[in-house]
């Protein structure tokens, strides 16, 4: 594999697939106009921008490494789990990816009902799927949709008074569970990387309480290179990986032009003594 210095990576990144605001091709030209030689699209629990990337990459010049950002439900509260590197056709990984599906359709199906009720909207979930373009529109779909129909006035109005927990159209989701999570990956011959430590509002004593079922269960890295992080959020991770001895993972978890401070392969560097993920690669 190229060393760090000569490749710039970035292995969490969303497209219109699930979140994102840009199509897989318009994703990976962007990477490219950023620097970006190896990008990982991640989008949350679908593998269907993949196709459309992997063309775009080619015709850019840089490698696409398959992804996905798999929703977990762990003693009781939702993380992310990226699987990278992925053989696509693997039975066991597509089925865990069409229940996930099916969970994301199930959810949307009944955030549309409440949102009928609480914000006296007709058809919010067809709306939904029509700005998506999808039969599981995700929250931030709604949080359009609201603000378009004059309910809100933009989307973090929206999630405050309607979509996240505690409000009335907010929906927990039966997610899959850490070790389904990761057999799924593995068995798709991926690496399990931990998306995002720092964002889940997680003590110092949770997060090494989620590393230790992470790491019993087989799981392999931490993401740690990320934008924004604070000394103290870039420490308490540097202890994380040391201590669990997981690999590392760079990612800036795009989903829009409009988010500046997530631009693509603007990462902080990796630490000098720690295995990176990508070094186990073998798709």
């Amino acid at each position: 594999m190229p060393d760090q210095d000569a490749e710039c990576f970035d292995l969490h990144s969303h497209s219109l697939a699930s979140d994102g605001a840009l199509a897989p091709a318009e994703l990976v030209k962007r990477a490219a106009n950023y620097g970006v030689t190896c990008l990982s699209l991640t989008d949350h629990d679908t593998l269907d921008g993949l196709p459309e990337a992997h063309q775009a990459a080619q015709e850019q010049g840089i490698r696409l490494i398959n992804g996905i950002e798999l929703s977990i439900r762990h003693d009781n509260r939702e993380y992310h789990i990226l699987g990278l590197d992925l053989d696509v056709n693997s039975p066991q990984l597509c089925e865990r990816v069409a229940e996930q599906q099916q969970a994301r359709i199930k959810r949307a199906q009944e955030i549309g009902r409440r949102l009928d009720k609480a914000a006296g909207l007709a058809n919010s979930y067809e709306r939904a799927c029509e700005l998506a373009n999808s039969p599981a529109p995700g929250r931030p779909l709604f949080a359009k949709y609201l603000e378009q129909a004059g309910r809100v006035r933009n989307m973090r109005h929206a999630f405050n008074r309607f979509l996240k927990q505690g409000q009335s159209a907010f929906v927990a989701t039966p997610w899959c569970n850490l070790e389904e999570a990761i057999e799924a990956i593995h068995a798709g011959g991926g690496q399990a990387v931990v998306a995002h430590p720092h964002g889940y509002g997680l003590t110092r004593k949770k997060l090494r309480q989620l590393l230790t079922a992470f790491k019993e269960r087989g799981g392999d890295g931490l993401e740690v290179a990320m934008p924004g992080l604070t000394r103290q959020q870039q420490e308490l991770l540097d202890e994380c990986w040391r201590h669990f001895d997981l690999k590392v993972s760079a990612g800036s978890d795009f989903h829009s032009p409009e988010q500046k401070w997530l631009a693509l392969g603007r990462l902080p560097p990796l630490p000098s003594d720690a295995t990176p993920v990508w070094q186990s690669f073998s798709h």
